[in-house]
């Protein structure tokens, strides 16, 4: 299938459009364990062109309480002036605007440990296995404060790397105003060794920006996670959690272009009461005949825990028969857990239904990829 490349913009990741916060709104409810919320962002008169299945990329801050804290762990004011890409800058610039604070690597813990006289530290850095445990749920701070130690503040920045765009499916089309892009935005939080920690773009986003405020923006094309070119096929899409975001999107744009073809959605969260996104948004979508079959796990609703792939294994007659009639099969959330427990019901799908072996499975699911007829968007 060939692909038009998208058309060229003046905006892109090394000159961002200042766009601004139009709109947040939670979708979660307060009690619930997770906070995801819906943001609307105006791209006014920037020119920015999308179509579903791309992501927006943003440039953020750092929260300048954790700057602070980094500071302090250092014993250092902020003030001191440092070099970065042969220009030079105050360190407490630098480290809210260019470097990142939050994802502990390898290659931070290593440097560090160089200027850090812990013999424990030492340990970690030198064992593989160590120190992947090591950082597993641990922020850059954590490592400050578990082993402290007064650094200068060039020796600080050669220990960081530089700050990267973060990257958001877009959960929009722009087929209903292409002046605007929505987000579906989980804010993590999560309790470390040495406190309650935050992600560095959803508490940007979801905390620390407020309706009017400019962001940095631009549109990264996704041109392997595209709607079929034949608005008659079918298209499955599994999409927990905020892993819904580009099926709103691939939704709107099927509604709104009244392309015929089937839409299925498997969509999961903990609880139904407290964690169904767009709820309503797809309950009259499946009331008005646009979403052909919605397939809800509310994990948590029940004494035994129920996820996507176990609706798809309910399904599998019916999926693997209109797999074997062309449709088109979408998976996008968590690539650590979810992603592979879809991919292997899938193999047990068309294996049991198509009478097939392992091996003849597995190359059914490798010739949709090659097809573009299996698109995965995991992260």
């Amino acid at each position: 299938m060939q692909i038009d490349p998208p058309p060229l913009s003046k905006w892109h990741r090394d000159q961002p459009y200042s766009a601004r916060l139009a709109a947040i709104t939670r979708l979660t409810t307060p009690s619930s364990s997770k906070d995801v919320r819906h943001v609307e962002i105006d791209l006014g008169d920037s020119g920015l062109c999308y179509e579903p299945g791309d992501t927006l990329g943003l440039w953020i801050r750092n929260d300048p309480a954790l700057v602070q804290q980094v500071l302090d762990a250092c014993a250092l004011d902020g003030s001191e002036s440092v070099s970065l890409n042969e220009r030079r800058y105050p360190l407490r610039e630098l480290l809210t605007r260019a470097l990142e604070l939050t994802q502990a690597h390898p290659g931070f813990l290593k440097h560090y440990a160089e200027h850090n006289p812990s013999p424990a530290l030492a340990a970690i850095a030198s064992n593989p296995q160590e120190l992947r445990r090591y950082l597993d749920h641990r922020q850059i701070i954590e490592i400050l404060l578990e082993f402290p130690q007064r650094m200068a503040a060039p020796a600080l920045v050669a220990c960081l790397r530089q700050l990267t765009p973060r990257q958001y499916s877009i959960a929009s089309s722009p087929l209903r105003d292409p002046r605007r892009v929505e987000l579906t935005v989980n804010v993590v939080r999560f309790q470390g060794p040495n406190g309650p920690r935050q992600g560095a773009a959803s508490s940007y986003l979801g905390e620390r920006s407020a309706v009017g405020d400019e962001l940095a923006v631009f549109i990264v094309p996704n041109l392997h996670f595209r709607l079929p070119a034949d608005p008659a096929t079918t298209i499955i899409m599994i999409g927990p959690g905020t892993g819904i975001a580009p099926f709103r999107a691939f939704l709107e744009q099927r509604q709104l272009s009244g392309a015929r073809g089937a839409n299925w959605l498997f969509f999961g969260n903990p609880h139904r009461a407290t964690d169904f996104l767009y709820a309503n948004e797809l309950l009259h979508w499946q009331a008005s005949g646009h979403l052909h079959h919605l397939g809800l796990a509310f994990s948590r609703d029940q004494e035994q825990k129920c996820y996507v792939q176990h609706l798809l294994l309910a399904q599998r007659r019916a999926l693997f028969a209109a797999l074997e009639s062309g449709a088109h099969l979408y998976v996008c959330g968590d690539a650590r857990h979810m992603a592979e427990d879809v991919q292997r019901a899938l193999l047990q799908i068309i294996e049991i239904e198509g009478r097939l072996s392992a091996a003849a499975a597995r190359q059914y699911l490798v010739a949709m990829r090659q097809s573009q007829r299996y698109q995965r968007d995991v992260y």
